[in-house]
């Protein structure tokens, strides 16, 4: 409703003028309180790519999410909570400029008992719409990442039971060679990302569905 009625001022200009006159009266903090009603929710997630390209095939680590009933399998990851403080409260507020990656350290941690290098990041996907989660905007920072103790290491501990989920968000973990990936049911934001990569190791698969 709120939105709709921003989009609706910015579409006349003269009731657009008139708006941006009074806007600018507004107390920064009633203004951002306000922004935050007149605009689009965007879920803005952090996306680990954990890809051990030393591998033959390379293998990139794939978690099965417990919630979707569609592209159930995917990159492990997690959303940023917003909301925790209101913009009228009182007091400034601690600058983070690491809270993506301290966010998708701690949900990898948390969810999977493994814990990641972030090595650099490869992409963001800015996605208005997901056929298997319909709802916000969605907001994804993807980045390559590395298991802390090696993917050997990782690879026997997969293997023997030593990892294994540790929320009831996800069924299961696996390293899957790149060559297999049309094997599983992707979630489609992911899908976009692990195909376009496959070239560079000289892949040619063709996503499932098209």
């Amino acid at each position: 409703m709120f939105a709709w009625f921003a989009h609706f001022i910015e579409r006349h200009p003269l009731l657009h003028r008139a708006a941006l006159g009074i806007w600018k009266r507004f107390p920064p903090r009633i203004a951002g309180f306000l922004r935050g009603l007149l605009t689009t929710n965007w879920a803005v997630g952090a996306v680990a790519m954990i890809l051990d390209p030393e591998a033959e095939p390379p293998e990139v680590l794939l978690v099965q999410h417990s919630y979707r009933s569609r592209g159930a399998w995917g990159l492990p990851g997690g959303s940023l909570e917003s909301g925790l403080r209101s913009p009228l409260a009182h007091g400034p507020e601690e600058a983070n400029d690491d809270v993506l990656s301290s966010t998708l350290r701690r949900e990898v941690y948390e969810e999977l008992g493994i814990e990641i290098d972030i090595l650099r990041l490869i992409h963001i996907d800015a996605v208005p719409y997901v056929p298997e989660e319909p709802g916000p905007y969605r907001l994804d920072f993807y980045y390559q990442c590395a298991p802390r103790i090696g993917f050997e290491a990782l690879r026997k501990n997969l293997n023997s039971g030593t990892i294994v989920p540790l929320s009831p968000e996800i069924k299961s973990i696996r390293l899957v060679p790149l060559t297999r990936l049309n094997e599983y049911d992707l979630y489609s934001c992911d899908a976009r990302l692990l195909f376009r990569h496959l070239p560079k190791f000289g892949i040619a698969l063709v996503p499932a569905g098209q």
